[in-house]
């Protein structure tokens, strides 16, 4: 009886998982994918992507680290955080007249800022994230 139970075991799982025929893999290789969308949507698609390509960037987020008038000190502390995170490869300075802004990451999400500012907060305790405009596929 214990064996009739055992083979029972083995061979229940081989019925259980030969639902899918040879057939329907076929089948399924010839079927389409239909997007239905609303009225409208696909204008507003459009739109959006000549906006996006009007400001030559999609809107994104980055950590300032720097924001003084010293070209120099700027230009330090963007080496600095390049020595100490070469990880992150989007490093700028900028000036922003009278001032210079060192700027580090290019985030879709304000959450991914955040977690960089909070990697980098023991370091640069005045850092802060600011909105930019990010050119397409160059995000971190």
């Amino acid at each position: 009886m214990k064996k009739h139970i055992t083979i029972l075991l083995f061979l229940i799982p081989q019925f259980c998982f030969s639902q899918i025929q040879s057939d329907s893999i076929s089948e399924r290789k010839k079927l389409t994918i239909e997007i239905n969308m609303q009225e409208g949507i696909y204008e507003l698609m459009e739109r959006n992507q000549q906006i996006n390509l009007l400001k030559e960037g999609v809107e994104g987020y980055c950590v300032q680290i720097y924001l003084g008038s010293s070209r120099e000190k700027a230009q330090r502390m963007k080496y600095k955080f390049m020595k100490q995170f070469p990880k992150i490869k989007s490093v700028s300075y900028e000036r922003v007249s009278p001032n210079w802004k060192v700027k580090v990451g290019k985030f879709r999400t304000k959450l991914e800022a955040e977690k960089l500012k909070n990697f980098i907060i023991s370091e640069y305790p005045s850092c802060f994230i600011t909105e930019v405009i990010v050119p397409i596929g160059e995000f971190d």
